[in-house]
């Protein structure tokens, strides 16, 4: 009995050592006795040798090491803390090589319910109101480099297209008379062959102009989308998939604005990114919602707004963006008395400054005798780019020689050049414009008003600026 005893205890220990061999990896023989693995704590990206800890635990003890080979280990954390810069009341982030898919990571205020309803209710006229599908794919993409106009925004026949204008306009000012170094290559119709860099550098400084021209010249704000609803829904306002997920970000130094801009800039030109309508609520926003109103001479519950019913943009949307103010007027600065000379009871403001940018203006459907009169803050402006808005039909005029708005003999014979954006004009159009001896003008009245009916639209523009100009086309069929 006492055999079958000490028979029974052998195998158990035989048994007890196995299993602690199989866990602990310790050999089996005297002397080896079960021990703990070594716990070893857990660092953010640091490396831990198992051997340093298990000796040092082992220092004083009879145990021999495991059999085990010498091994490095490392151990990660999940997640670390955003890290966040500021310079002065600007947050700045990293820039990273690849295009951000979520603003999320940016920082910026998100937009609440009340301001979005207040921005859709000033641009759309009612925060029921969506945009188009043609609006929320306008973007501010250029055409390839290799195409004819590699210097153009690609623009669409919708409303945005006149907005898309206004901001090539600027581009070109950036990319023929604002350039950062100088190059005799690059001078003259040299200057319409960008690379990659000088377009992108030209599109960055013309958004960045215009913002802070809407923002006095002391701030502004930028909207980029994030991929979730900054608020949740509510009665009086309509989901659109843009307005409720803006991110807003204030600018109070123009280097700031600057530096943001280029970081971001493929949130207004990717397909699909609705970059008109973003580029649309910071002009807004940085204008106030409150002084865009006083523009309008709107009151708090009124229906003017900045497009009108076919989305096409008003005059107080090209104004606010050639000139930093909204205003619907064309004359300059102020009128105190109206057509009979009597007395306004309010000042109508017109354009103040003389603009970066000019706009010319023709419409065939109105009186002859009460045709709309662009100021000269308008029709001369700092460089030779005009908008130009002929029969409800935007398109771009401008010249390479910048001594035409400063040098009356240029103006006796130049050259200018026709943009549209769209896929149907097929190449540059160059104009050769003389005012010197001008357009013949038939002797009876009769021969005159059929004259007259055969001049094309755009020459009737150009006419308004220089008065009997003969306009030639050099072999293009004139289609405006």
């Amino acid at each position: 009995m006492a055999e079958t005893t000490n028979t029974l205890f052998t195998d158990r220990d035989q048994l007890t050592r196995l299993l602690r061999f199989l866990e602990t990896d310790v050999g089996i023989g005297p002397g080896n006795e079960a021990k703990k693995q070594p716990s070893v704590p857990i660092h953010g990206r640091r490396s831990l040798a198992l051997d340093d800890v298990t000796n040092s635990n082992l220092q004083g003890s009879s145990l021999s090491p495991p059999l085990i080979a010498k091994r490095m280990q490392t151990f990660y954390v999940d997640s670390w803390p955003s890290i966040v810069v500021k310079r002065g009341e600007t947050v700045l982030f990293p820039s990273t090589g690849s295009p951000r898919k979520s603003t999320n990571n940016l920082g910026g205020s998100p937009i609440n319910l009340d301001t979005a309803i207040e921005l859709r209710t000033v641009v759309n006229g009612s925060a029921m109101h969506p945009f188009s599908k043609e609006w929320q794919k306008s973007t501010l993409e250029f055409y390839c480099l290799e195409s004819l106009f590699p210097f153009g925004i690609q623009t669409s026949k919708c409303g945005a297209r006149g907005l898309a204008l206004c901001v090539q306009g600027f581009l070109l000012k950036h990319l023929i008379f604002d350039r950062e170094y100088k190059s005799s290559v690059l001078q003259g119709v040299g200057a319409l062959q960008p690379n990659a860099f000088e377009r992108r550098r030209a599109l960055c400084g013309a958004i960045c102009e215009i913002l802070w021209q809407a923002g006095d010249r002391k701030r502004c704000c930028v909207c980029l989308k994030q991929e979730e609803a900054c608020f949740g829904p509510d009665y009086r306002y309509r989901p659109d998939t843009i307005t409720e997920k803006l991110n807003l970000y204030e600018f109070k130094k123009f280097e700031d604005l600057q530096n943001f801009i280029k970081r971001n800039l493929e949130e207004y030109q990717k397909e699909n990114g609705n970059g008109c309508i973003l580029f649309l609520y910071s002009l807004v926003l940085s204008r106030t919602i409150q002084k865009v109103r006083e523009d309008l001479k709107a009151k708090q519950d009124s229906k003017v707004r900045l497009l009108c019913d076919m989305e096409e943009p008003t005059q107080s949307l090209v104004n606010l963006v050639l000139t930093g103010r909204a205003t619907p007027y064309l004359h300059n600065g102020e009128l105190l008395y109206d057509d009979r000379g009597q007395l306004l009871p309010h000042p109508v403001h017109g354009v103040r400054t003389r603009g970066q940018v000019g706009f010319l203006f023709w419409d065939k459907g109105e009186d002859p005798e009460k045709r709309t009169e662009v100021g000269s803050m308008l029709k001369t402006p700092r460089n030779p780019v005009w908008v130009t808005r002929v029969n409800g039909q935007f398109g771009l005029l401008f010249s390479l020689n910048p001594d035409l708005v400063s040098d009356w003999r240029v103006e006796n014979k130049f050259t200018m050049w026709y943009y549209t954006g769209l896929l149907s004009q097929v190449k540059p159009t160059v104009l050769s414009i003389e005012t010197r001896i001008g357009r013949p003008r038939p002797k009876t009245g009769l021969a005159r008003r059929e004259e007259e009916n055969k001049i094309p639209p755009l020459e009737n523009c150009i006419m308004t600026k220089w008065y009997g100009a003969d306009v030639k086309w050099n072999g293009t069929q004139p289609f405006v």
